[in-house]
Order: structure tokens, then sequence, then C-alpha cells
């Protein structure tokens, strides 16, 4: 795998609300419903309150012509165990824990909250991911064997600040050329666009979305434009682990760019220029 590229693009004011970072692992089978609250207690000093969410699906990176065969289905009197959430008092840290993921966010929970960079929170995670490697050994839960990583970005452009209506659209993403050839349908009334880029080499894929959404805090229209990078594991040891998370996150970083346009890079204050 190529080593990280330098001088990604930078922005002083970027539109970032949440970052998250997170592995995949071959479902741990001793890992049981107690031991999500045995996790607590080593990060409850930082993480107090606890929250219950449905468990994530395992997703597959497939490259090949022909989808994987699907999985069977299993029935079974035993609920699932839910995705655990560990949450910081500020809200801003959350830690998601399950049988077969392991993730750590960054969300922006009041407007003054600052982005405290990918560096911050990728060190963070490898804290965070050493220590459950260690309490998976302590409680001889097996071998955790990592399978897929995982980065996501999501980005709030807000009205009135990036956008005042539909038809800006071609102000802000270069992907968007605003033209038609009959000029005979009229501003979009709504929008939802998914797209998928993969990597050279097959190490991965960048997933962009793009939608309407109104901000949870203050109720104000955003466009919701999040960008994930996730791909297979060549190895399950923590360095190649790292080393694909920075990938990834280079991928974001230049797809954003790419994606968005000079204009737009101005209010957020691009400085690498």
């Amino acid at each position: 795998m190529p080593k990280q590229k330098r001088n990604l693009p930078d922005y002083d004011n970027p539109p970032v609300t949440e970052v998250v970072i997170g592995v995949q692992f071959d479902r741990l089978e001793k890992f049981n419903a107690l031991h999500p609250g045995i996790y607590w207690q080593r990060v409850k000093d930082n993480y107090p309150v606890f929250k219950a969410h449905p468990p994530l699906a395992d997703k597959v990176e497939v490259f090949d012509s022909l989808p994987p065969p699907p999985k069977e289905v299993m029935f079974s009197q035993v609920p699932p165990i839910p995705r655990c959430w560990f949450i910081e008092n500020e809200q801003n840290r959350v830690i998601q824990l399950q049988a077969e993921h392991f993730l750590h966010n960054w969300r922006k929970v009041k407007g003054t909250d600052t982005y405290p960079r990918y560096d911050k929170i990728r060190k963070d995670f490898k804290a965070l991911w050493t220590d459950f490697l260690k309490f998976v050994r302590e409680e001889k839960l097996g071998e955790v064997k990592a399978n897929h990583w995982e980065v996501t970005y999501v980005n709030h452009l807000t009205k009135g600040v990036e956008w005042d209506s539909l038809a800006d659209l071609k102000k802000i993403f270069s992907y968007w050329s605003g033209k038609s050839s009959e000029k005979y349908l009229p501003e979009p009334e709504n929008l939802d666009l998914n797209l998928s880029y993969v990597f050279p080499d097959k190490q991965g894929r960048l997933y962009i979305s793009l939608g309407r959404a109104f901000r949870a805090s203050d109720k104000t229209e955003v466009l919701l434009l999040k960008l994930t990078a996730r791909g297979r594991l060549e190895s399950p040891d923590s360095k190649t682990l790292l080393r694909s998370l920075d990938l990834g996150r280079e991928w974001i970083v230049r797809g954003f760019t790419d994606f968005t346009s000079n204009q737009a890079h101005c209010i957020w204050k691009r400085k690498d220029k």
C-alpha cells in the first residue's frame, strides 16, 4: 500500500460536523451481553453516558464481477447484542462497540465546538483500539481478526451560507454543471445523490452522498455531504489498519476538494494554495 501523500488540501473553516474512524473484525464468538458492561468500566471515567443502538450490519467491499453469496439466515430466540455507545459528558466523543465492530466518533454538538482535526481523532482512536485489544486478551474472548477499515466525514453546508436554493448547486459543486439540454426543467425540488469511486489497485472505495436535511441542534436547513472511505485489510495488524485509515482520510480530503468548487473553498478558507 502506498504511503499517504503530503500537502493535502487544508481549510481554516471546514464544514465538518462529524468524523468516524472504525474497524470491522471477525465476530468474537465468546463476546456476550455482559462484555459491553465490563468494557464500559475501563472507559467510564471519560465516557460516562451509555446508549444502546441497533447493531451494524457487516460491510464487505467486493471488486469481482459476481457478488458474494448471501449469508445463511439464522433464527435464534436470543436477541442480538445491541451496538453500545459510550459518550463523554460534553457529547463530542463517542465509542461504539459490538461483537464485530469498534468505532470512535468526534461530532460537533454546539456551534462553538471546534473540529480537533484528523491527527487528534486518529491518536484517540489508536489509544482506544490498543486498549480494546488488551481488553479482549484479558477477557479471553479470542483473537481479533480485523478485516475492514472505514473513515467517514459528515459535512453540513448551511442554507444562507454556502447556498440559498438548489439552483446554487453549480456554484458549490464542481461535479454539478447546472445545465440542461432543453431548458425545460425548473429548479430541483429535492436532492438525493449517491456516488462511489474505486481506489487504484482496488484498495478501497470512496462513497459520496448528498441530500437535504435539517440540523438537529437548531433546525437549520443544510445540504448533508457525507464521504465514506472503506476497504479490506491486507493484514489484521494495527500498523496496517492505521496506514489504511490514513489512505482513506486522504481520499476523503482530496475527494471533497475535487467534488466542490473554488468558490466554496473560499468560503471555507482554503489555505494550502
